[in-house]
């Protein structure tokens, strides 16, 4: 009979640290709201990361159905967005869900690949188009743009125009001046050289 007992207890144990652990993931706040394709598509990678799979494989199995159709998380424009660039997608994903951060995902994607900015620009906007500002002061912030030519890549992207504008102080020309190196401008090309002085653009 204390064996029984105590088996009871052991289960009901477990089961209550299960709930416990999926409480815990249920309640983590995903970015943004779901108005935005990009949440939606964050909340399916977690649930099937909950479900034991790894980050990688749910990010890539998210997109591939979203993409098919066979899940209806991405707006028309954000499905559009995403078919012309699957790989930069999965990988924006993948550091959206590690960070929980529209700022720090972006700015870690364009890094990967800077050549890839317009596109990634594009990506993001659509599946956070109410967060629009945050992208762009992401995209100023890595150096790969400046403020102007990252606000003409969010608005041609889709960004509302009456939402946006040039790089805050927090993502944007100042921040990037506060990060360089002393006695190295910030339109200066590395520690070799280079114009020394802030476009005024």
């Amino acid at each position: 009979m204390k064996k029984i007992f105590a088996a009871v207890l052991l289960v009901c144990g477990l089961v209550s640290n299960v709930a416990i652990a999926q409480d815990k993931i249920a309640s983590v706040i995903v970015y943004g709201n779901q108005n935005q394709s990009g949440t939606r598509v964050h909340e399916e990678i977690q649930a099937l990361m909950l479900n034991g799979e790894t980050l990688l494989k749910s990010s890539e199995t998210v997109v591939n159905n979203a993409l098919s159709g066979s899940a209806a998380v991405l707006s028309p424009s954000a499905s559009q967005a995403v078919s012309k660039d699957k790989e930069s997608t999965i990988e924006f994903m993948r550091n959206m869900v590690a960070t929980n951060s529209l700022f720090e995902a972006t700015k870690a994607t364009i890094e990967s690949a800077p050549e890839n900015i317009v596109r990634i620009i594009e990506i993001t906007i659509a599946l956070y188009p109410d967060y629009a500002q945050e992208i762009i002061n992401a995209a100023v912030m890595t150096g790969e743009m400046d403020s102007d030519q990252a606000l003409l890549a969010a608005i041609t992207a889709g960004a509302d125009p009456t939402t946006v504008g040039e790089a805050t102080a927090a993502g944007g020309p100042v921040a990037l001046a506060l990060a360089a190196p002393v006695g190295v401008g910030v339109g200066a090309g590395g520690t070799g050289g280079g114009d020394a002085t802030a476009s005024t653009n």
